[in-house]
């Protein structure tokens, strides 16, 4: 037959347990939660990543047909 000192012993073990299961819980939202907001970020900085990469194809383009208008001015320069 268990003694009070056991069932307060066991009881004490099992309310531990519980607040260690409540903050196990807790702490599994707020890492659920940040990685909603991480990957929400990351789609974020693809689509700037994107954006940015067309934009220097963009400024590359233009900065090749400005090299190729600039050797076409100086091909009608007269040769010294």
């Amino acid at each position: 037959m268990p003694t009070d000192k056991n069932v307060a012993r066991h009881d004490g073990q099992i309310a531990r347990l519980e607040q260690a299961m409540t903050a196990l819980a807790e702490a599994q939202v707020k890492t659920e939660e940040s990685t909603a907001e991480l990957k929400h970020a990351m789609a974020d900085l693809a689509k700037a990543q994107a954006k940015t990469e067309a934009e220097v194809a963009k400024l590359s383009a233009e900065t090749r047909a400005l090299g190729r208008q600039w050797q076409a001015y100086l091909n009608t320069l007269p040769k010294n």
